[in-house]
């Protein structure tokens, strides 16, 4: 599936200094969800890798504000919301999903705040994809 942009901010610095294409964005991506934001991250850090989770509100736009550093890359791969965040110390890759409301998300942020590995079905499970959101507003 075709990998689409949503926000890069190479683009908002180089061609906008104003910084408008990022409000932009927020404003596209002004929509109430059923269930928050979970950010999944994988971590650059100065001494080595790390994971990490932050569970944001019901809106869509969260997922322009989680995470941001130097430079900004938030994209559909097809199927998921990721965004790349590259600071001093090394990149971020974070994933975004919706919460499912009805499950207890407990026992997926303890394996993210130990750092355990998670396998994919799990993920699937506690979570969902942001895709159907971004695909309406796009027309992707």
């Amino acid at each position: 599936m075709k990998e689409h942009i949503i926000y890069d901010s190479y683009n908002d610095t180089t061609e906008d200094p104003d910084g408008l294409f990022f409000q932009d964005e927020c404003m596209n991506l002004d929509k109430e969800l059923d269930g928050r934001i979970i950010a999944i991250a994988d971590l650059g850090l100065w001494n080595g890798r790390r994971s990490a989770y932050k569970v944001g509100g019901h809106n869509l736009n969260d997922i322009m504000d989680i995470g941001n550093h130097d430079y900004i890359r938030v994209y559909f791969d097809g199927y998921n919301i990721r965004k790349t965040s590259i600071h001093h110390d090394g990149t971020n890759h974070i994933l975004f999903r919706e919460v499912r409301e009805d499950r207890n998300i407990d026992n997926l942020t303890n394996l993210l705040y130990n750092g355990d590995y998670i396998p994919k079905n799990m993920i699937n499970n506690y979570t969902r994809s942001l895709g159907r959101y971004v695909k309406d507003i796009y027309g992707w």
